[in-house]
């Protein structure tokens, strides 16, 4: 799957999640994912969470993982998803 067939796939998912009653909560998206999302780098995505940008948690071996609600959120009222 290339990746505009990835980022499609993974907004509609998103998108199903919220719009069928399935809340996005306590979903976590990996760095990857994010990028994806936002058709940016994955070292975009890590500057902008220790920035402050957007939320992050840190699993136990440090590596970071994104609300998928938050980021939800920040990714609609971005107007990003053209």
């Amino acid at each position: 799957m290339d990746r505009f067939a990835s980022r499609e796939a993974l907004v509609r998912d998103l998108a199903s999640q919220e719009e069928g009653g399935s809340s996005l909560r306590g979903r976590l998206l990996r760095t990857r994912e994010v990028a994806l999302l936002f058709q940016v780098s994955e070292r975009a995505v890590t500057d902008w969470a220790r920035r402050g940008r957007i939320p992050s948690v840190r699993t136990p071996g440090g590596h970071r993982r994104y609300p998928a609600d938050q980021i939800w959120a920040i990714f609609q009222r971005s107007g990003a998803d053209g």
